[in-house]
């Protein structure tokens, strides 16, 4: 068996005879060249293709891969054809219209982001991801952008800027006077503001933009927030929290502390703290029960019996890309003590599988069979999980020429 896993495959010049000795080849690619002589070779042999797309081609063709971010723009390419195949995100600047007349495909393993005006090319992109459509003529901004005091000093007359998530406007030093008269627009999905700036503010905005007001009363909290007494002693005892609020164990001391409570998002909370935080006057999302210890936005996370053992309460991993059950861990433990959200991958033993599925939320894969080591992906090393073994010629390349 062949197996070729590449972001790019040229298979135009196949050869029927040499590639005749295989039982299979598997073809695992982003796109795959072919024209009408080696389709017909292809059809003959006894090939497997898992393609993202399959573009009829001929003459020369540049590929270029790239493993991480790309950026595209005017300069980018020196002429002729060209297949791109991107594992990260790509970003494509205004002015290409000629560069992209000459690509034939954009395979994308990431996000995308491209101004308006290269709309009508589009069509030859491809995205396992987030696509984003930049408004022409805008400056980009983060995509959560806060207003501070020196942005009016900096912002362009006349300029307009594009914030992909939202704008806050919660510092009350901002001089907006001075924004509204240099005639400053700001494109967003959601507007954030203080009470008594949102008059003169509302004007920067598209009618059609959502907007929620900060209360003139309470103190603003960014990036969402723990409550113990040391939050309260800090902002006071009416307070807007942007994001969502965590409650920890000593946080039923300070319900009594609370005059006003509003979440801009979720409270987490334990099971038996539910009654109590029903008495504090309190406006947000829903109520997340939550095991004993939080843990979230990990790359790779660990997880054994000692490490729950430890937690009374328990163990909640949110946000995580790949977590790692031990061996050691029952499943009785793990329905007992681990709560797992918004998880890409789970590795753990066939044991152990059922109790995961009971107590995940959101998780994109749960495999079971060998452990990973530190930088691989349980898969073998390849994207279809075979092996360099036997009579297996595994090929594992950025492009490849069958």
């Amino acid at each position: 068996m062949l197996v070729v896993n590449c972001d790019v495959c040229d298979a135009r010049k196949v050869n029927e005879e040499s590639l005749s000795g295989y039982s299979q080849i598997v073809l695992n690619t982003d796109i795959l060249l072919v024209d009408e002589n080696s389709r017909a070779v292809l059809n003959r042999l006894p090939v497997v293709c898992n393609a993202d797309a399959v573009l009829d081609a001929e003459g020369e063709i540049s590929i270029v891969t790239a493993n991480g971010d790309y950026e595209l723009s005017g300069g980018t390419l020196a002429g002729g054809k060209a297949v791109i195949s991107v594992n990260g995100n790509l970003t494509v600047r205004p002015g290409t219209e000629k560069v992209m007349e000459n690509i034939l495909r954009i395979c994308v393993n990431g996000s995308a982001r491209y101004p308006e005006s290269m709309a009508p090319f589009m069509d030859r992109l491809s995205v396992n991801g987030d696509v984003r459509c930049i408004p022409d003529g805008c400056i980009e901004l983060k995509p959560v952008f806060v207003i501070d005091k020196y942005f009016p000093l900096r912002a362009r007359q006349g300029g307009k800027y594009y914030a992909e998530q939202k704008v806050i406007l919660a510092d009350t030093d901002v001089d907006v006077e001075a924004l509204a008269g240099k005639k400053v627009r700001f494109v967003t999905d959601y507007f954030l503001v203080r009470e008594e700036l949102a008059p003169q503010a509302v004007a920067m905005f598209d009618e059609s933009v959502e907007m929620d007001v900060i209360p003139s009363d309470m103190a603003y909290i960014g990036d969402g927030a723990r409550l113990n007494e040391a939050l309260v002693l800090k902002y006071g005892k009416r307070l807007y929290i942007d994001g969502d609020l965590t409650l920890e164990d000593e946080s039923e001391n300070c319900f009594g502390m609370v005059e006003k409570l509003w979440v801009n998002g979720d409270v987490r909370l334990f099971k038996r703290q539910e009654e109590a935080f029903a008495r504090v006057d309190a406006v947000y999302g829903k109520l997340v029960f939550v095991k004993g210890r939080y843990v979230a936005n990990q790359a790779r996370m660990v997880v054994d019996t000692g490490t729950l053992e430890a937690l009374p309460d328990g163990l909640e991993i949110g946000n995580c890309a790949t977590l790692i059950v031990e061996e050691d861990v029952k499943p009785e433990l793990i329905m007992e003590k681990l709560a797992v959200r918004n998880c890409a991958r789970i590795f753990c033993s066939p044991e152990q599988r059922g109790a995961l599925q009971l107590v995940c939320a959101n998780v994109a894969k749960i495999e079971d069979g060998e452990m990973p080591e530190d930088g691989e992906h349980g898969e073998g090393g390849s994207r279809d999980g075979t092996e360099n073994a036997g009579n297996h010629r595994v090929v594992n390349t950025d492009s490849y020429i069958l």
